[in-house]
């Protein structure tokens, strides 16, 4: 009888060790899961504070005019995502929306072939490949974490970038306007920075509304649907900024971007629709009350705010626009060269406020199409997401609606905001590939590898 329980011993001895492997495996999942481990990514909130807050270091650059403190940073990032090149592959979050943000960059190098100053055409183009650094960058560092980690990197990020804002409309010392040493203290220009939310770095009203539409109905949908309150309140400050920046091509891109969207074949269910009316609600609610109250508080703002309201400005656009027309039929097929003005006339060289006119001016038509349609195509690749995740549908409106506001402003040629740009395409792709590994049916992650010594924190093999 004692052979068959050595056997049987044996065999149990045997399955021991799978056992325990299994054990481990799933406890290794558990703890990497845990939210009572260390989950912060230092070096990522170093840089989305360094975006909300791109101090100047230098303004007489060779080739680029300003070097930043983000700068400075993204240059160390592209190292790292260079170095983490010997231990795995380069993490893009997802190919195809990566392919899609590689086409203005390409776009941009074959320009130098025909550009009209070359030195331009270099800086626009590195102005893109540090867009595509703080994209890389964003998806690597929140690369395994969960979705609503994620959200609080994201809400973060949007209340860092409010409250340079605030410190200027409180005219508190170090956060006045950077403007041109020239431009007069008692100029509307720099006035105008007091009558309407605005950013002391970024700049005027319509800049850092482009960068805020991100944010506000992302964050209060997040709060909303998961019942977290403090997410519905970093959307609302966000939402309030928006309005107060008083800015009627932003305003107006929330309008047509919903139209769009209601239009769409239905993905979600009830519930979630009723979560977007209780969402749309909110937003213009509490930004309507916000201008009331800034108009009220702000005596800056009863000088400057029937120009928002008057045609002045409006006809001082469609100038520029008639100033460009002649110029592009000078060149409708190759244009003048990414980031260079046409024939360096200095009426142009503030562009024409409007992304996809100065694309054809950039890159002729047909190419400036390429461009834009590429644009267009990172928004659709959130909603064709929408039926699976919801959440991707949220993602793909606010990225819509800055793709809007870009009709109305030339955002997207700015040499931070073009970067800042990028860099909430990779939020939003971090956080819904996340949200759908968090989904039952979604495949296990795969396990870690060792990260490299200089990482922040462990990451999975893109």
């Amino acid at each position: 009888m004692r052979p068959p329980k050595k056997a049987c011993a044996s065999g149990a001895e045997s399955a021991t060790p799978a056992r325990l492997g299994s054990s481990q495996a799933l406890l290794q999942r558990r703890l990497e899961s845990s939210p009572a481990l260390p989950r912060h990514r230092f070096a990522l909130m170093v840089v989305l504070a360094a975006a909300a807050m791109p101090v100047r270091l230098a303004d007489s650059f060779p080739l680029v005019h300003s070097v930043s403190v983000l700068d400075i940073l993204l240059i160390i990032a592209a190292a790292t995502l260079f170095l983490d090149l010997a231990f795995r592959p380069l993490d893009p979050g997802d190919r195809t929306l990566f392919r899609i943000l590689l086409v203005p960059v390409l776009v941009s190098f074959i320009s130098l072939a025909w550009s009209q100053d070359r030195g331009q055409t270099v800086r626009s183009l590195l102005i893109y490949l540090e867009g595509l650094v703080a994209y890389l960058f964003v998806v690597r560092e929140l690369n395994g974490l969960r979705p609503s980690r994620i959200m609080v990197y994201i809400g973060g990020y949007g209340i860092l970038l409010v409250i340079p804002g605030v410190l200027l409309l409180l005219h508190i010392p170090g956060f006045a306007p950077q403007v041109p040493p020239n431009l007069s203290h008692s100029a509307g220009d720099y006035l105008s920075f007091y009558s309407r939310f605005s950013h002391p770095i970024l700049g005027r009203s319509n800049n850092i509304a482009a960068v805020l539409a991100f944010f506000p109905v992302l964050l209060i949908y997040w709060g909303q649907s998961r019942r977290i309150p403090i997410a519905t309140l970093a959307g609302v400050a966000t939402a309030i900024a928006v309005f107060l920046t008083l800015s009627r091509g932003t305003l107006l891109s929330f309008l047509i971007g919903a139209v769009i969207y209601a239009a769409l074949p239905r993905a979600a269910p009830g519930a979630a629709t009723s979560r977007w009316r209780r969402t749309v609600l909110t937003v213009v609610a509490v930004g309507a009350l916000a201008i009331a109250a800034l108009y009220v508080a702000n005596p800056a703002t009863h000088d400057f705010f029937s120009g928002r309201l008057g045609s002045a400005n409006i006809n001082g656009r469609f100038s520029l626009v008639s100033m460009a027309v002649p110029k592009l039929a000078a060149r409708p097929w190759l244009g003048y060269g990414a980031g260079v003005t046409p024939d360096a006339d200095p009426k142009l060289a503030e562009g024409v406020h409007d992304t996809y006119l100065q694309q054809a001016l950039y890159f002729g038509l047909p190419l400036a199409l390429v461009v834009s349609l590429a644009l267009w195509a990172i928004p659709a690749f959130f909603l064709s997401r929408r039926r699976a995740s919801p959440i991707a549908g949220v993602i793909g409106y606010t990225i819509m609606v800055q793709l809007l506001s870009f009709i109305f402003e030339s955002s997207l040629e700015g040499t931070v905001l073009r970067v800042l740009f990028y860099l909430s395409v990779g939020l939003g792709a971090a956080l819904l590939r996340s949200v759908e590994a968090e989904r039952p049916e979604a495949t296990p992650v795969p396990a870690r590898r060792p990260a490299a010594y200089w990482s922040v924190a462990s990451h999975p093999p893109g």
